[in-house]
């Protein structure tokens, strides 16, 4: 365990501290996010509980950041251990120029994809879509995005999940073969694409309602992200699923601050 943690270090020292940063911001944007009626009824909670008097948003921002520098250091080493175990641990030191340029792509492609669906197709099916456009990202959403969602949720998702998966089948299907199969990785990605896009129902329910239109709106766009994403993890290495998980954010919050 010693010089597992000497050699992954660095690594889970940036998953943690990211984590807390990350997480501080979540917690802010999520209150943000939150109906009036919610949010008092949060307030007056936790007025009646604290001993003490705290700004909502300083204590959420902590919660929030104490549970995803948790997700980072715990998930991030039990998930590097099963990714090695499954073959998909890449040599993560460096940045090449191949796999660079095609999650670069990726950023874009799927940046656009998460605008322009709701503006020129899903907007005409509920209002709420297009008025939750109404108003600019804020800045703590625009930063839990691009850390908390971009690094966090890859190292749950991807690093610890998808492994995890990919583990429990091979063990299944293949205890007698050696090395994981292409079809145990392309199903436990399936598998995490879904539990991805799930993952984010509720928070989509919270912004925009709920109705069959905006459920499979959630599946597909974050379904279809979760599948490059795993992609892009299986065939890189996770720092490039990071990468087009913000990428793909700065682009879309670049179109919506710019264009709408």
């Amino acid at each position: 365990m010693r010089d597992f943690v000497k050699k992954h270090l660095k690594t889970l020292l940036f998953f943690t501290l990211v984590g807390l940063f990350g997480g501080f911001f979540t917690g802010i944007y999520l209150l943000e996010s939150y109906p009036e009626e919610i949010k008092n009824q949060l307030i007056n909670e936790i007025k009646a509980t604290m001993p003490v008097e705290i700004d909502i948003n300083i204590l959420m921002g902590i919660i929030t950041a104490v549970q995803s520098a948790f997700y980072g250091l715990v998930l991030g080493g039990i998930g590097i251990i099963l990714a090695k175990k499954v073959g998909l641990w890449k040599d993560e030191r460096k940045i090449e120029s191949k796999p660079l340029l095609v999650t670069v792509v990726a950023s874009i492609v799927f940046g656009l994809a998460m605008i322009l669906p709701d503006i020129f197709f899903f907007g005409r099916f509920s209002d709420a879509i297009l008025n939750s456009y109404a108003s600019k990202p804020t800045v703590s959403y625009i930063l839990a995005c691009v850390t908390y969602g971009a690094v966090i949720e890859e190292v749950m998702l991807r690093l610890f999940t998808l492994s995890l998966v990919a583990f429990i089948l091979h063990f299944i299907f293949e205890r007698s073969r050696g090395e994981v199969s292409e079809k145990i990785l392309i199903c436990a990605n399936i598998v995490c694409a879904l539990l991805f896009a799930v993952g984010h129902l509720p928070g989509t329910f919270i912004i925009l309602g709920s109705s069959p239109m905006i459920i499979f709106r959630c599946i597909l766009l974050n379904g279809a992200g979760g599948l490059i994403f795993g992609y892009l993890y299986r065939k890189y290495g996770l720092r490039y699923a990071m990468i087009a998980h913000g990428g793909c954010h700065i682009v879309s919050k670049l179109i919506w601050i710019l264009f709408l």
